[in-house]
């Protein structure tokens, strides 16, 4: 059996550990790059000043100027929520009743979109979630009537909520108030 040269010796560990490297890099990225822009998003200085946590936040509408969504729609109006179910069940409520597109997302802390509703899966009805953690036990008398029970796989995350304008000024007071029927709070 032919033995290493010291030489190749050499390169075969310098090899070993670039591509050990470049995997433990890589899983670590794809790892912790999601959750961490989802702490940067629900803990940023404008989340904070917003008081969006268990709370819905309705940021002004998109303008060219606006970055901090990378390339934001100026079509679309967006409300926010940081929710947190440590404590205890968070109920979402919201009775956009319009014709045109909405949608209500919600988001894990790894940055994962765990649950989808928008008008055409509710139709003419109103929102009506309780959000509960995995480790949460819910006890059916205290599900309010008609809600729909959604676990969310991470103690906290982010709820977006978009609602569809065509000419903002036009339709500002219809669409303000649509938007603004959302609540996050806890139960």
């Amino acid at each position: 059996m032919k033995r290493f040269s010291d030489h190749q010796r050499l390169w075969f560990y310098r090899a070993l550990t670039l591509v050990t490297t470049a995997i433990l890099v890589h899983l670590l990225a794809v790892w912790a790059a999601p959750r961490l822009i989802m702490q940067v998003l629900m803990h940023s200085p404008a989340a904070q000043a917003m008081n969006m946590h268990n709370q819905a936040a309705f940021p002004p509408p998109v303008t060219a100027a606006a970055r901090t969504v990378v390339m934001p729609s100026p079509d679309l109006l967006y409300s926010v929520c940081v929710f947190d179910v440590t404590a205890g069940p968070v109920r979402i409520s919201a009775n956009p009743n319009l014709k045109s597109y909405w949608s209500i997302a919600l988001y894990a802390a790894n940055s994962d979109n765990f649950f989808v509703i928008n008008d055409r899966n509710a139709g003419a009805k109103p929102v009506n979630l309780w959000l509960v953690s995995e480790s949460g036990t819910t006890e059916a008398r205290s599900i309010p009537n008609g809600a729909q029970v959604v676990v969310s796989p991470s103690k906290s995350g982010f709820l977006l909520m978009r609602v569809l304008t065509g000419d903002y000024e036009a339709e500002k007071t219809v669409i303000e108030a649509a938007r603004h029927t959302l609540t996050c709070t806890p139960a």
